[in-house]
């Protein structure tokens, strides 16, 4: 088949050459049905759009992409990688996405790191068709955690189970007055499981959702605070379940400040498993992160080595289980 061409694709699609030019350029602008039929017949006619990009020769070179750089987990994922992934001669380079999640939005306003690596390990990023391709035809491999991909390899995490368990412990341990405290990132599907599973174990006991208080700020320690401080002004709780440690752990620090005992006064439990998490004795539900970080990299290797046996699964999930410390 010889060139194929826009004007081509949108008769096919049925819609304009313009439209066609946004769903290569910027696919988030476009609506999703459109969008998937226009993807169709760039299938359908082995047609794959590109970036202008930059493209050097690459030696050993691990990207990790992440729209939360700087949170305590991604750091603990990021340290987990590079102790996989050293052994092997190929170490980490760290791109920070800001708060973009879309790869393609991502690789539309930069894609020079592309140019740089061999890998591509991509953090709860959102990863289309396109994107693939563009990673593919440069012979970069690449694995997703904490995102569901369709294209390539993910690692994801049980976040409704790990919520429901953690709701099932508090109440076993007799707290019946429970707050949830959470990070105000829309969209996101990690955080909105571990809430759901939460509130449904609870409703399994007789406790309607109206009933148990929320609160929302920025994933860190003072964002944790500030939700701590709100929640117990208003509402007289015995127990605290955040989603993430990072803000457990200002939670705590508020308690601490306020000289309200835990868990006498009031139970504090996390999610993740952090380093911190074990310094502060923090209940919580542990991720397995050099697990994952095992995987991934375990993974990417034999994509590397061309011995990716074929029953090799598209994607595994893990189960968080809990870790009992001193704060509940």
């Amino acid at each position: 088949m010889g060139k194929v061409r826009l004007k081509e694709i949108a008769r096919l699609s049925g819609v304009s050459i313009s439209t066609v030019s946004r769903v290569v350029n910027e696919p988030d602008h476009v609506n999703s049905e459109t969008r998937e039929a226009v993807y169709g017949v760039m299938r359908e006619l082995g047609y794959k759009p590109g970036y202008k990009a930059s493209v050097s020769d690459k030696k050993g070179v691990l990207g990790v992409v992440t729209p939360q750089m700087y949170s305590e987990f991604a750091m603990d994922l990021i340290l987990a990688l590079e102790e996989e992934i050293s052994p092997h001669g190929i170490y980490p380079l760290l791109i920070n996405s800001g708060e973009e999640r879309s790869l393609s939005v991502l690789l539309n306003r930069d894609s020079r790191w592309a140019g740089l690596v061999d890998m591509a390990v991509l953090v709860n990023m959102d990863v289309d068709e396109r994107a693939f391709h563009y990673l593919q035809e440069r012979n970069i491999h690449c694995a997703v955690v904490h995102s569901r991909c369709p294209y390539c390899f993910s690692v994801l995490n049980n976040n409704y189970l790990g919520g429901f368990d953690a709701a099932e412990y508090l109440w076993k341990k007799g707290y019946r007055r429970p707050g949830i405290i959470m990070w105000n990132n829309e969209n996101n599907n990690i955080q909105e499981d571990r809430r759901t599973g939460f509130l449904k174990a609870l409703e399994g006991r007789g406790v309607r959702a109206d009933q148990i208080p929320q609160e929302y700020s920025r994933i860190s320690p003072a964002g944790g605070s500030a939700c701590t401080e709100r929640i117990l002004r208003d509402h007289d709780l015995d127990a605290l379940f955040f989603t993430s440690d990072t803000m457990a752990i200002g939670g705590l620090e508020y308690c601490r400040k306020q000289k309200i005992r835990i868990p006498e006064d009031i139970a504090v439990m996390g999610f993740d498993d952090i380093r911190m998490a074990s310094t502060m004795n923090l209940t919580t539900m542990k991720q397995f992160i050099p697990a994952k970080a095992k995987t991934v990299v375990d993974h990417l290797i034999q994509c590397r080595d061309a011995v990716l046996p074929p029953e090799y699964p598209g994607e595994v999930t893990m189960t968080p289980v809990l870790v009992e410390r001193q704060t509940t």
